[in-house]
């Protein structure tokens, strides 16, 4: 037997039943709306009509009191009016007799006391106005019940038609009851049977589908999960749930056989790979995306003292300090790294030997983009650094070797130029002129080679205090500010309040300062103005601010301002050495912050120097 058929055979007959439960109760209901709708339609109109009725005879009865009391005119027309309504209400009731055969026979009661009781009136208007005979006329006489005995008897029977129209209304309404507590008990019954077969029919599904289907799910869950591909699924039977057991089963056998064949292969290709990276004599890892440790070369084990992870449950690899921040950001948020500068590179001791390496982290990348972990290679530039250490010392021995004999000429040519020692000729002046203006360029330069230097290596004079952003920038301006008088700038200083302190090197803050604010008032003309700020950023961080209203930077020139030695054609002075700003920017990375600049042309430029607060790195 299919599936398809049990399906069917489980099913069709719930279905059948719930269609013939629709159509018997929708019958049900269909037919008691219908009577109630009979009864209210017929019985109402009778019982409307005969309230009516009755309120055009009381009407009718009080126009012959008036009549007597001696409102004659009023009471006529009362009377004529009212009769209308009595007849209009009298022909509804004759033209919808529903209970045979008593409202027929007082109908007819009704009809002749209704002539008779229009006969009377009209005889009893037909007397003049005071006439004596009209008391007797309405209150009768002996044997003669009058008007008032006529208007009684006529409301009589209304009220009875009134009343069997009321007692056939509750009727119906009973027996609407009646109907509709079948109807529910039929659908209860009906209800039972159909839980019943549903009950049956779900235990017949679950013992020859889900007990399958729970096998199958089971079994690709060990094969999927745990890697079991010995596992294999019973077969129940021949239906599609068999044929689904047996086609796994298949699969699993080739698996097996794939797994089998390819073995060797996946071996050969590990021990490739490993081998590819024990060759690189730079340490190299490759991390999986949880940030354990899949291949490690002998270098990486010397230098790091980690190796591949073989137990999947151990914890991820710790990284030392130096790296820790760097593959955090590799692993977690995804992001490459690769070092371009010194100032990145880290530093492990080995064999007693301490070392530097840049680090470079990649991500590794199937074909469809998703990441399948990182690569980490850390290259060996020890030698490098070395060079570059004896670079700056040889840039600060020469600058300082230099700064000697060339103070003496300075002060040679100062001297010169005062003629202490003898008066000069035009000449002799003007050549001297140019000698102390290429002196003080010279020595400038100097001081600037000898700032970079000493920035190489902060370790050895690193001297840090707790000190207020409003008292650097103050310090600062006292500083320039004679000159930026002299060339009628005006300086402003506007700190924020309640800034968090900062740790700095005070002296070299200065410095940074110094060489902003330098080339603010340079480029400035007469008549404008230099602002000096600080003020918190959005990740709490101090920012201070030199922001001046001069000439602006080229949009070219603006992504490299920050570099050695960079002169501005047509704007920097000749004796501008293009360091000013790359110093400033190597004391704030110092620090653990940055610098920055914006700049438009002939509306001024603005440089932000940001630093860590007293709490910070």
């Amino acid at each position: 037997m299919t599936l398809r058929l049990r399906l069917a055979l489980a099913f069709g007959p719930l279905a059948l039943l719930l269609a013939v439960l629709g159509v018997v109760g929708y019958r049900m209901l269909d037919r008691t709306g219908d009577r109630i709708d009979a009864i209210l339609r017929e019985n109402y109109a009778s019982v409307q009509a005969m309230f009516r009725l009755n309120e055009a005879a009381e009407r009718i009865d009080a126009s012959f009191q008036f009549a007597l009391s001696g409102k004659g005119s009023i009471a006529q027309k009362q009377y004529t009016d009212n009769w209308a309504a009595f007849e209009k209400h009298f022909d509804i009731e004759a033209g919808n007799i529903t209970i045979h055969p008593e409202e027929d026979g007082l109908v007819d009661q009704l009809r002749r006391l209704k002539e008779e009781y229009r006969t009377r009136g009209d005889h009893f208007f037909s007397r003049p106005d005071g006439a004596a005979e009209r008391s007797h006329d309405y209150f009768g006489r002996p044997g003669d019940p009058g008007l008032l005995g006529t208007f009684k008897d006529l409301k009589d029977v209304a009220n009875e038609i009134l009343r069997i129209n009321h007692v056939n209304m509750e009727s119906a309404r009973d027996d609407a009851r009646a109907t509709a507590r079948t109807a529910l008990t039929g659908f209860a019954i009906s209800l039972g049977v159909v839980a019943l077969l549903i009950a049956g029919a779900a235990g017949y599904l679950i013992r020859t589908i889900l007990t399958p289907i729970r096998a199958v799910t089971e079994t690709a869950r060990a094969v999927g999960m745990s890697g079991q591909l010995d596992r294999q699924v019973p077969v129940f039977g021949r239906d599609e749930l068999g044929q689904l057991a047996e086609a796994f089963n298949a699969m699993t056998r080739q698996l097996r056989v794939y797994r089998q064949s390819n073995l060797d292969q996946l071996l050969r290709a590990q021990r490739t790979a490993q081998a590819t990276i024990d060759s690189f004599p730079d340490p190299v890892l490759v991390l999986d995306p949880t940030g354990r440790v899949e291949l490690a070369n002998p270098a990486a084990k010397q230098v790091l003292g980690v190796g591949p992870t073989i137990d999947r449950t151990a914890p991820a690899w710790q990284p030392p300090e130096p790296l820790r921040p760097i593959l955090r950001d590799a692993v977690q948020a995804r992001q490459e790294f690769s070092a371009d500068s010194f100032d990145q590179a880290v530093t492990f001791r080995t064999a007693g030997e301490e070392r530097a390496y840049f680090p470079q982290v990649r991500s590794i990348r199937d074909e469809t983009g998703d990441t399948l972990g990182s690569a980490v290679v850390l290259h060996d530039v020890t030698r490098f650094r070395i060079l570059d250490q004896f670079k700056s010392d040889l840039v600060a021995n020469v600058s300082h070797e230099l700064k000697t004999p060339l103070t003496s000429v300075r002060l040679a040519v100062h001297v010169l130029l005062e003629e202490t020692v003898g008066p000069l000729t035009p000449k002799q002046t003007e050549l001297l002129v140019d000698a102390r203006d290429g002196a003080e360029r010279l020595l400038g330069l100097i001081d600037q080679l000898l700032a970079l230097a000493r920035l190489q290596r902060p370790e050895g004079d690193d001297r840090r205090t707790v000190e207020d952003a409003a008292a650097l920038l103050r310090r600062a301006a006292d500083a320039i500010r004679p000159r930026a008088g002299d060339k009628h700038v005006e300086l402003v200083v506007d700190p924020a309040v309640d800034l968090p302190r900062v740790q700095v090197d005070a002296d070299r803050i200065a410095i940074a300062l110094d060489n902003v604010l330098t080339n603010a008032v340079s480029y400035t003309p007469a008549g404008g103005k230099i602002t000096l700020s600080a003020a918190r950023t959005p990740d709490g961080r101090v920012e201070l601010t030199v922001a001046d209203t001069g000439v602006g930077i080229p949009p070219e020139y603006l992504p490299h301002v920050f570099e050695r030695f960079l002169r501005i054609p047509g704007q920097s002075e000749p004796s501008s050495t293009g360091l000013g700003l790359a110093i400033a920017k190597e004391i704030a990375a110092a620090h653990g912050g940055d610098a920055m600049c914006e700049s438009n042309v002939g509306k001024g430029t603005t440089v932000r120097l940001v630093l860590p607060p007293e709490d910070g790195p």
